[in-house]
């Protein structure tokens, strides 16, 4: 099991090159042109980071598209340079960034439709049984070396 996980981790360092730099540097473009429209935003600025007249909403949405730019930068890099540890470090610290904006917009956004009353009644997958009659108004009496 142990010579699987070296043949594994070799895999990285014997890219052809003849493929991988161009990718590399196709991928490090596209990095660059997310995180420049993380940064300064749409033809409208609309979701930028560095939006001058723009809401904490839009601020947190041009970060995570900046944020994976980055992540595309670093991974186009780990690629070229053919460098794990730069491949680890971009993938994982782009993950927890991503999924953490994520999940802040996610509930940013629930938040919102809250407040304005457009809340979605949630509606159980299956049937839930009748409850017994009575059930709720059970009182239980404890021993008194209890109570």
């Amino acid at each position: 099991m142990h010579l699987q996980e070296v043949i594994q981790m070799n895999i990285f360092l014997n890219l052809d090159s003849s493929w991988a730099n161009p990718a590399a540097v196709a991928l490090m473009i596209a990095g660059l042109l997310l995180m420049v429209r993380g940064l300064r935003g749409g033809r409208d600025g609309a979701r930028a980071l560095l939006g001058q007249r723009t809401d904490m909403l839009s601020r947190i949405e041009g970060f995570r598209l900046t944020v994976f730019g980055l992540v595309l930068i670093g991974v186009g890099a780990a690629v070229m340079w053919q460098a794990r540890w730069l491949l680890l470090l971009a993938l994982g610290i782009g993950f927890v960034e991503i999924l953490e904006s994520s999940t802040l917009i996610a509930v940013w956004k629930w938040g919102r439709r809250t407040e304005s009353g457009q809340t979605t009644t949630l509606r159980p997958s299956a049937p839930r049984s009748p409850q017994p009659t009575g059930s709720r108004d059970t009182v239980v009496a404890l021993p008194e070396s209890l109570g």
